[in-house]
């Protein structure tokens, strides 16, 4: 990216903030859950056993997407992240999730992302793609199902993408596996880091209690300063021992869309008890930028904020 474009898109990003400062709050991400449907069946995942009692259809249609794409821009936001479901699986006719990222760019977002169980098909036009790992092999597939470690580490073997980031949602089943996780992300050779979060039940049976959430944060800090990958800012690692964060959540920052259409701002969970204990990383990185928290804009804005060619040349 040249540095006229690089200076563009900060400068954009610092007027945002400052508007925000005096009252106007227009989203900056635009989250959209384009479809349900799922090829795994995780221990943590509630949404394949209640799919059929979710009101409207399984995906949103392509033309819907590009009219809240264009709303959203239109209202302010600058990054599109496509989630599911599993997104890669998305179709709508011709049309594949490669269409919905090439429609974000032509639309104007700075960056486009989505989040993958790594199984399918890896869509080398997206700026940021997040691929979920929940331990080293062994734990990886008893969460996932067997095999599904090695298809997501076979996938990437294939790709030369430059901005490939895990996130691993710590829970009952794996909270002693953190550091096989990052060991299983320096091995990879193409996975760049590791964002960690914790369960925001259903189900609960898997949530960790507060003070197991504080020795992995414990934990998570310890192999940070010994050079393991880990994403989360410092600050955002205490703050997600703060299990009730909506007084600090800044809804207003991310839009989101789901089939029906159905709009929201901020975490759909939001008001409901799920939000009492909120396991996010991504929510506490968004309010200490909002917080004008240095360390969070820096490490937060290279990574996920900023285009860029993202492929070896």
């Amino acid at each position: 990216m040249s540095k006229l474009k690089a200076a563009s898109q900060y400068g954009y990003y610092a007027k945002w903030f400052m508007l925000s400062k005096v009252g106007r709050k227009n989203p900056l991400v635009n989250t959209m859950l384009i479809n349900y449907d799922c090829n795994l069946r995780c221990k943590h995942c509630s949404v394949h056993e209640n799919v059929d009692k979710l009101p409207g259809p399984r995906i949103i249609p392509y033309d819907m997407a590009v009219r809240e794409m264009e709303r959203k821009f239109k209202e302010g936001a600058r990054v599109a992240f496509f989630e599911g479901g599993e997104p890669t699986l998305w179709k709508d006719g011709d049309k594949d999730l490669s269409s919905l990222i090439e429609a974000a760019k032509r639309i104007g977002y700075f960056v486009t992302g989505y989040t993958t169980n790594g199984t399918n098909v890896i869509f080398e036009q997206s700026d940021v793609i997040s691929v979920s790992l929940d331990g080293p092999r062994e734990v990886h597939d008893r969460i996932r199902g067997p095999g599904v470690f090695d298809k997501l580490m076979a996938n990437l073997a294939m790709t030369e993408h430059q901005n490939i980031f895990a996130n691993m949602v710590v829970m009952q089943e794996n909270k002693e596996a953190l550091k096989g996780t990052l060991e299983a992300v320096q091995a990879s050779g193409r996975i760049n880091g590791l964002m960690i979060n914790f369960l925001t039940p259903p189900p609960r049976s898997q949530a960790l209690s507060l003070e197991e959430k504080r020795k992995v944060v414990e934990e998570a800090m310890a192999l940070k300063r010994q050079g393991y990958p880990v994403l989360n800012t410092n600050s955002a690692l205490k703050e997600l021992l703060i299990e009730d964060y909506e007084k600090k959540c800044p809804a207003w920052a991310s839009a989101f869309v789901l089939p029906g259409p159905t709009y929201f701002y901020g975490c759909p969970m939001r008001g409901t008890e799920a939000c009492k204990q909120c396991g996010f990383d991504a929510v506490r990185e968004y309010s200490l930028i909002v917080r004008g928290n240095p360390f969070a804009i820096s490490q937060m804005s290279g990574r996920f904020a900023l285009s860029g060619k993202r492929k070896k040349v």
